[in-house]
């Protein structure tokens, strides 16, 4: 053999050796690595870290990465899918022989790809299965390997890897399957997570619960584990609370405490079971800086009757909710609460034709003051306040700007806006009574932190804010409807305000001390009646529960009292100052300021020191057995508006056979004095019988005159057709 035949024969080894380490580790190079971060987490926290739940990101899946690579997971992984993981570069050169032989014989048996190739390819864009495919992601396998740790690997694949059930990654698998963080995993767990990542479907434990136990049973082998043990997973309920609005993050809720509130829920509404309730709605917020510390969308999330649905954000009957709102609006425009409302049956003209509302219990209370028409939930003396502060057409924007949606026009709601024909959420009313808290001050709700800066507004006048607090935690004047309310007394001073539908769908309970606002809704998410159930009853206890629990480690506070109130006597039958011929039962101090004060009239009063009512009081006085306090001039205007309310301008009457007398006979009525009214028609024949006015219908367009003395004068233009 020639010598230089020699010489090559003896360097091929060398040469051969430097190809394949060339091959090995420069033609990786020749192929991007991919970006192997942690993808984002869909996790959300409370204030304090604990984690709440997950929200789905863009492609469904809940996701959150490790903080650290948990043992047991790491050896559980390497025993399922890749058992010379820690010995190799990224491609396992024995398995991929072992692979190409099988193919060469026409057979299909174990795949080459090792653990580094499968972060490769669940990191990468998804691609056809092509023999490209699996080159790059066998480079990209040695670029990894030559860039990161083993420990970095493994963390990126189960951070990545499909573990069914819209579970992305093992630390949300574990809580999901297993209630608990993945570092907390046993070794049975870790290894059915481990099982699952070959075939997430095929393999899911709570679908196919004999294939993922026979397999986490061949990986415990391979570990050198007992087997007998049991699948043991279950689903744990891990979505994000309604309030995280569906974005990651950390929210300002208190996990543990809403974790009480809701025991507490549940309890209330359990007792009510019988009653036809089913679900209570909480929110609680911290008036100091309006972080939302509790937001409890559902008493009992496991009901078959909505239990997923969101009883904080959910619109429904305002109920009495929206009162202090009125009378602050009422107070603005020169009433105070001594001012004398009338609490008789009232008929008041509506978008919807007459209304004649009843009070709650069906109960009047005559001439009171606007404080215990508050106090008590009165609903006649609401309609007049909100009359007499401009209607619903001043009260819409204000309520707006208070927050509520408040949709549609004015003239969708009328007076009835007073009583509860509006919607609103329990979000939004927390937000309105913690703005009344701050005297006036509006922080908006904050949800999320850090918290976003925001200017405190002066929405409300602090004077005006402060007087329905002070009505509000105003046991006595409230006694004459609710009695004691144990629900509404504490050992301090709250301020506090029910509220009831009228066809018992729903109950609330609002309330506060300078500290807390708590709001409470009880009812049913199918929108079925409750069995009698108030706000007090319903909604009470769970308020009374939760502010408790909220102070027990804190006393309470109640707001300021603004230094230009001052308490006065006032005579409770005038809402005028007390004077000599005041009855002792009659009189009563409430805050007034100086201005207020000189402003005030002079009382009505007969020789005998007796208080003049007006024609409204007519049917009352004569039950009330007050003689000796009142006097009744049934001739004295009421001080409403001149109006007709029978027949309203612009109705439409129709005679039919089906009525009495076919419907020919319409009883006249209008905010005037009945005493001294007289009507007129130049179209119409006009009758008294009983001492009441008719107007004798026949079709045609007709117009109506009602006057009375003084100068007191209304007209109504209406139609009458023949059905």
């Amino acid at each position: 053999m020639r010598p230089r035949m020699k010489k090559y024969l003896l360097a091929s080894p060398a040469i051969i050796l430097a190809g394949l380490a060339a091959v090995y580790y420069l033609l990786p190079f020749c192929v991007s690595a991919p970006d192997i971060s942690p993808p984002p987490s869909s996790a959300v926290y409370d204030r304090h870290g604990e984690l709440l739940g997950y929200v789905p990101g863009a492609d469904g899946y809940r996701c959150e990465p490790l903080p650290q690579l948990p043992p047991q997971l790491a050896a559980a992984l390497v025993a399922a899918e890749d058992r010379r993981f820690y010995s190799h570069g990224g491609i396992d050169a024995a398995a991929a022989a072992r692979a190409l032989w099988q193919w060469l014989r026409g057979r299909h048996g174990g795949g080459a790809s090792t653990l580094t190739m499968q972060v490769a390819k669940l990191y990468n864009p998804p691609a056809p299965r092509t023999w490209r495919t699996k080159l790059k992601e066998a480079l990209q396998a040695r670029r990894l390997e030559m860039s990161h740790s083993k420990e970095e690997l493994l963390l990126a694949y189960l951070n990545r890897a499909d573990f069914s059930n819209l579970c992305r990654g093992a630390e949300c698998a574990a809580r999901f399957y297993f209630g608990c963080p993945a570092r907390e995993l046993t070794t049975e767990q870790a290894a059915l997570l481990a099982a699952m990542v070959q075939a997430p479907t095929r393999l899911n434990p709570l679908r196919h619960p004999t294939a993922a136990l026979a397999r986490r049973n061949n990986i415990l082998s391979h570990l050198g584990q007992n087997t007998n043990s049991p699948l043991g997973a279950t689903a744990h309920t891990i979505s994000a609370p309604p309030i995280a609005g569906g974005r990651p993050g950390q929210l300002t809720l208190d996990a543990a405490l809403q974790r009480r509130v809701a025991a507490i829920a549940r309890q209330e509404v359990e007792k009510l079971h019988g009653r036809n309730v089913s679900q209570a709605a909480v929110v609680v917020a911290d008036n100091r800086t309006g972080e939302v510390l509790v937001a409890l969308p559902a008493a009992r999330p496991d009901s078959p009757r909505g239990g997923a649905l969101n009883g904080t954000a959910t619109p429904r009957s305002a109920g009495s909710t929206l009162k202090p709102f009125i009378y602050l609006m009422a107070f603005e425009q020169g009433d105070y609460p001594g001012t004398i409302v009338a609490d008789v049956p009232t008929q008041y003209r509506s978008a919807d034709g007459i209304q004649a509302p009843g009070n709650y219990n069906n109960h009047y209370l005559g001439p009171i003051s606007m404080r215990q028409a508050l106090a008590c939930s009165q609903n006649i003396p609401a309609m007049q306040a909100l009359d007499r502060a401009g209607g619903a057409q001043k009260a819409i924007p204000y309520l707006r700007r208070l927050g509520f949606a408040m949709p549609g026009s004015a003239a969708d709601y009328g007076l009835g806006l007073a009583i509860g024909n509006a919607h609103v959420t329990l979000l939004e009313l927390v937000q309105a009574y913690s703005t009344l808290a701050r005297s006036g001050t509006c922080l908006p709700l904050q949800q999320r932190l850090p918290l976003q800066g925001t200017t405190p507004e002066q929405l409300l006048p602090a004077v005006h804010s402060y007087r329905i607090a002070h009505v509000l935690s105003d046991r006595a004047a409230r006694a004459a409807t609710f009695g004691p309310a144990p629900a509404l007394s504490f050992p301090w001073r709250v301020a506090a305000k029910t509220g009831t539908s009228s066809n018992y769908r729903d109950n609330w309970c609002l309330g506060f001390t300078a500290e807390y606002t708590v709001g409470v809704w009880v009812g049913n998410f199918d929108n079925s009646a409750m069995q009698r159930i108030s706000g007090v009853s319903g909604a009470g206890p769970i308020f009374h529960r939760v502010l408790s629990l909220l102070h027990e480690n804190m006393p309470p506070t109640f707001p300021e009292q603004p230094a230009e109130l001052q308490q006065h006597d006032i005579d409770t039958r005038t809402g005028t100052p007390a004077t000599a011929q005041t009855p002792p039962e009659c009189r009563a101090t409430e805050l007034l300021t100086p201005a207020e004060l000189a402003a005030l009239p002079a009382p009505r009063l007969d020789e005998n020191g007796r208080a003049i009512l007006d024609s409204r009081y007519a049917d009352w006085y004569q039950e009330a057995g007050l003689s000796h306090l009142y006097a009744l001039a049934a001739a004295t205007p009421s001080g409403r508006r001149p109006a007709i309310l029978i027949p309203s301008p612009g109705t439409t009457l129709r005679l039919s056979p089906t009525l009495p007398h076919n419907g020919r006979f319409a009883e006249l009525r209008s905010t005037l004095p009945a005493a001294t009214t007289t009507w007129q028609s130049d179209t119409l024949p006009i009758i008294q019988r009983g001492g009441k006015w008719y107007a004798v219908l026949h079709p045609g367009t007709h117009t109506i005159r009602a006057s009375a003395p003084p100068d007191l004068k209304a007209q109504s233009t209406f139609r009458v057709e023949e059905k």
